[in-house]
């Protein structure tokens, strides 16, 4: 089945929120990226400019030496929520769902 090419999701397309969960031994959260963030860090296609095909999430657990991706990373943190077997923030999940 041909799908055609792989293209970067549009402003205009039909979602608010861009939900990535991440999990790494015993590590596990979630980001939660607004669309209006998206498109102001080029990742989707908006105001002219063409996003991304591909998005490379940093989680807190991650540790990189790399420029750009440090930079990224604080940028994602910002959407990126924690969750344990004993805790789970549910206010900051409120938040970011709520920002958009």
């Amino acid at each position: 089945m041909d799908r055609g090419p792989i293209l970067p999701y549009d402003f205009n397309d039909s979602f608010d929120f861009l939900v990535v969960s991440v999990r790494a031994e015993n590590h596990l959260g979630q980001f939660v990226f607004p669309k209006t963030v998206l498109c102001e860090k080029g990742v989707v296609s908006c105001n002219g400019k063409k996003g991304k095909r591909a998005i490379q999430v940093y989680p807190p657990w991650d540790k990189t030496d790399n420029s750009r991706a440090k930079k990224t990373q604080i940028w994602q943190l910002q959407y990126f929520i924690k969750f344990s077997e004993h805790n789970f923030d549910f206010s900051r999940m409120r938040y970011l769902f709520d920002i958009a």
